[in-house]
């Protein structure tokens, strides 16, 4: 697998730790990853290639708990240390150290390594320098990418909801962005600059998840060994917990307690450890539809449902469709330099009929994959997978396919649809209303529920075309 794939196979297991340091048997690194760029300022280009105890010249040969892990064979869990590298910086932490073996031979060291704080010294820190937290969601809010009002309307209630340290739920479909919001809703509130660990319920076994959120201690079970859970890591900072609905029912009983206690007990041990975590959850169907099937918990339902926020799919907000193309093609020409100008207009045409049923991640894997095949300045349709494009395309007489939606996002779509359609047909709301059989008022509410607000479903009073 060699020293890099070990890394990756580690920070895998461990996503919630702050980086990894691998070296050979000798001590020299060989792959390094730092996400705390405000508490340790190396670089990779300042470490690879270089000796371990050039690196952190107070370490020895004796006092490394790499070296020593080489030397055993057997790894270290959670040791404290304080470090201080070549540069003067210095910073305590707590640190994993696993051999890595080559036909039972130790060819070399992981160790992954999560950051300790002074609290005080950073809740002043960021007391005095608020233009720091500004700055932060500013460029947080920004990364969303959107012009419909749908959107702005989310970007609004992200913020407001910021302010406080209330659970909030996050529901959509898989591809809208909901780790991205819930990123943002860190990022502009108080706990901005602490830690925010993201962990996908759906992506770990059952009988893993309640040790990953709580931890574990040495002799619970079989081969148990001191760890931190996912609650401790995230101490002061926010834990995102997406698909929460693909969560054993046991584990949310004692998600739910943990959540109500702000305490956690590691699984095999007795000790109560008091945590403050801001809890922000997601599901990626219809929470009270999962509630009713017996998939979420009624009592945890409404304990993270304080607020509850909707991130739309993307074909009820097709105004964002080409503002996200330009983004992600800015953003492969500059990883994968090359100087793709935009979309043919057959592409743009068919991206804009197209249903989009794994949403804003869909639209990013078809502009990489025109990327990798488009050989002049424009992604034409035979660059992409077209047969998909063509195969998910809507007619002007039916609204986009609802597969996968809950009765009520469905009768909302259409609903949706069809006002649109004699919005478009009669040229105004009073029309439109006759011809729907409704009040202009009722009509104007559900404009608003709808966020009706874009150009082309308004327009002046002229025969309905019926």
């Amino acid at each position: 697998m060699g020293l890099t794939g070990y890394a990756e196979k580690i920070l895998n297991i461990y996503n919630y730790f702050d980086g990894v340091i691998v070296t050979d048997r000798n001590g020299i690194v060989e792959y390094y990853y730092n996400s705390r760029k405000d508490i340790n300022t190396l670089s990779d280009s300042e470490i690879l290639g270089k000796s371990l105890f050039e690196v952190y010249p107070g370490v020895s040969r004796q006092s490394s708990t790499m070296m020593e892990v080489i030397r055993t064979g057997r790894p270290l869990i959670n040791k404290v240390q304080r470090l201080t590298n070549y540069k003067g910086e210095s910073y305590e932490g707590m640190f994993s150290t696993f051999p890595v073996w080559e036909e039972k031979r130790v060819i070399g060291a992981i160790e992954v390594f999560l950051y300790m704080y002074n609290r005080d010294a950073h809740l002043n820190l960021f007391a005095i320098d608020s233009e720091m937290i500004k700055a932060g969601h500013s460029e947080s809010i920004k990364r969303i990418v959107s012009v419909s009002a749908r959107m702005q309307e989310l970007k609004k209630r992200l913020l407001k909801a910021a302010q406080t340290d209330s659970n909030v739920l996050l529901c959509g479909e898989t591809g809208t962005g909901k780790e991205l919001a819930a990123l943002a809703l860190h990022d502009a509130g108080r706990r901005a600059g602490m830690r925010f660990i993201s962990q996908n319920c759906a992506a770990i076994p059952e009988n893993l998840l309640e040790s990953i959120l709580f931890g574990t201690v040495r002799g619970g079970f079989t081969n148990a060994e001191n760890r931190m859970g996912l609650f401790e890591a995230a101490n002061r900072g926010t834990l995102f917990l997406d698909e929460i609905n693909s969560m054993e029912l046991t584990v949310q009983a004692k998600l739910l307690k943990a959540i109500e206690e702000q305490r956690i007990t590691r699984i095999g041990g007795t000790e109560q450890i008091p945590v403050d975590v801001r809890i922000i959850a997601a599901t990626n169907v219809d929470p009270e539809e999962a509630v009713r099937e017996g998939r979420l918990r009624e009592d945890l339902y409404y304990r993270l449902k304080v607020v509850q926020l909707e991130v739309p799919p993307l074909r009820r907000r097709r105004e964002d469709i080409m503002p996200l193309v330009k983004y992600y093609i800015d953003f492969f020409n500059h990883n994968m330099m090359r100087s793709i100008k935009g979309v043919s207009p057959e592409v743009e045409e068919a991206f804009m009929a197209y249903s989009w049923p794994g949403n804003v991640r869909e639209l990013r894997n078809m502009i990489e994959s025109g990327f990798n095949l488009c050989e002049g300045e424009y992604i034409e349709l035979k660059d992409i997978d077209s047969a998909a494009l063509r195969s998910g395309r809507h007619t002007p007489e039916t609204p986009a396919d609802g597969s996968g939606q809950s009765l009520r996002e469905r009768m909302q779509a259409y609903e949706e649809y069809i006002i649109r359609e004699a919005l478009r047909a009669c040229g105004s709301q009073v029309r439109a209303a006759q011809r729907l059989g409704i009040s202009r008022q009722t009509l104007n509410n559900k404009m608003k529920t709808l966020h009706l607000t874009d150009a082309r479903t308004q327009g002046a009073d002229e025969p309905c075309l019926s």
